[in-house]
């Protein structure tokens, strides 16, 4: 399921780590829907999350500490696996949050004004070209938990994608071997650095040719493709008549 949420705010401006302010308006939607019930579905542990949010900021004009808006309204991109209903149940608990404010920082604040439905696409080709605003894969070190992050020119690029994405499927019904026939191929990709709570991440932004089974495709597709997928694993499909 893909769908948007259309924003008002009070200032045009967004702090720039605003990921972090959706993820927050998102806790507090599940929260206040059937007495939080389906919250820890979602937000215990390390749990994968089978949905995926991108913000579109055209014409964004971005200063050292915020991100200056071209209006006051933004749009909040969302995608979810249909197998559990996590769009429905998301959209249901927004509708709960529509028209109340969100405080996002002292002298701004986000209002929901409306849900949108959008098309959805299905996948049968196994090959596909997708755009991302900002893809993360990330090497953590546990013994000395500190991340290196890849961009699509980096060497181990390739090798570190393919890690990620059998850790982002081991919580499926897909056997890990599927993912040892994806191919990434660059197409218009530049790196960009983005502000992640207190530090900066180094992500992947353009489009791209990703060959493999269609069905994972569509779950890439559905769900977000990356480390940190809900945040930054965003993807348009461009076209798969390849």
């Amino acid at each position: 399921m893909r769908f948007y949420l259309t924003f008002e705010l009070e200032k045009s401006s967004l702090p720039k780590d605003y990921r972090r302010i959706i993820l927050s308006y998102i806790k507090k939607s599940l929260t206040e829907i059937l007495d939080g019930r389906y919250y820890s579905q979602y937000f215990k542990d390390n749990i994968q999350k089978d949905f995926c949010f991108s913000l579109k900021l055209p014409k964004a004009k971005f200063s050292k500490d915020e991100i200056i808006l071209e209006d006051n309204s933004i749009k909040v991109l969302f995608t979810s696996d249909d197998r559990q209903k996590t769009g429905l149940l998301l959209q249901q608990a927004f509708m709960k949050q529509k028209n109340k404010k969100f405080l996002i920082t002292n002298q701004n604040s986000i209002t929901l004004k409306q849900i949108h439905q959008q098309r959805e696409q299905k996948i049968t080709s196994s090959k596909v070209i997708f755009k991302t605003y900002g893809l993360c894969i990330r090497d953590h070190n546990k013994e000395t938990n500190k991340d290196n992050h890849y961009v699509y020119s980096d060497e181990k690029f390739n090798e570190q994608l393919k890690v990620v994405l059998k850790n982002q499927i081991s919580q499926t019904g897909f056997s890990k071997d599927i993912v040892d026939s994806i191919k990434f191929s660059p197409i218009n990709c530049k790196k960009v650095l983005v502000k992640h709570y207190d530090t900066y991440v180094d992500t992947t932004v353009g489009s791209f040719l990703l060959e493999g089974n269609p069905l994972l495709l569509q779950y890439l597709y559905d769900v977000g493709m990356g480390s940190r997928n809900t945040m930054f694993g965003y993807l348009d499909l461009l076209t798969q008549d390849l």
